[in-house]
């Protein structure tokens, strides 16, 4: 979970900063995928279940949204790829990835190895955008005159389209106590664990 060669704000697991969550994905699928290639496509876990779907040759439901669509060596990505990191603090957007962009609208840090914490919450408007190919560790977002025309509104037009299939609250809604060995972890103390009383 520790990503420090990124950098990106933070290297909490907990954060959006790509130090937060950007890691490898390898692929082996011998005598579909050629070895020895390397891809800068965006993926995410989200793609897991689409990308199943597609190689078993099964039909997900269509009474719902998927945020995942098959991985790029399966259904090469003709358009502009986007995905949404919520924040379980803000209960809202955090960022919105697309294509070679981040766009933040909150940003927060998180204590450093010696306890010491940062600055909290803070809320961008306009909202900060980076260039991930020049800038992976997020380090200067581009200033209002850099951002390229009609980016604001395309990201605002994505979060309306797909925004109704986000809930007010990101805990998990999965019952844990039918068997406690499931939970992720159980302290009541701590806003990130999905925690239910035995019976």
């Amino acid at each position: 979970g520790i990503n420090a060669e990124y950098g990106g704000g933070s290297s909490s697991k907990i954060t959006t900063w790509e130090g937060g969550h950007r890691v490898p994905f390898i692929v082996s699928w011998p005598g579909h995928i050629p070895s020895g290639q390397v891809s800068n496509d965006l993926v995410s876990a989200y793609d897991l279940l689409p990308t199943f779907a597609l190689v078993a040759n099964f039909s997900l439901p269509n009474d719902r949204v998927f945020d995942g669509i098959p991985m790029p060596f399966l259904v090469p990505q003709k358009e502009t790829r986007y995905l949404f990191h919520p924040d379980i603090d803000m209960q809202d957007l955090s960022s919105i990835r697309y294509g070679k962009y981040k766009v933040y609208y909150g940003t927060f840090t998180v204590d450093d190895c010696q306890n010491n914490s940062g600055k909290g919450f803070l809320f961008h408007n306009p909202a900060l955008v980076f260039d991930m190919e020049k800038d992976l560790s997020e380090s200067t977002p581009l200033s209002y005159e850099e951002v390229p025309a009609g980016l604001y509104q395309k990201i605002e037009s994505l979060k309306r389209m797909i925004g109704y299939s986000i809930h007010d609250t990101f805990r998990s809604t999965v019952d844990w106590s039918t068997d406690e060995a499931a939970a992720p972890c159980c302290n009541k103390h701590n806003k990130y664990c999905a925690c239910y009383a035995m019976d």
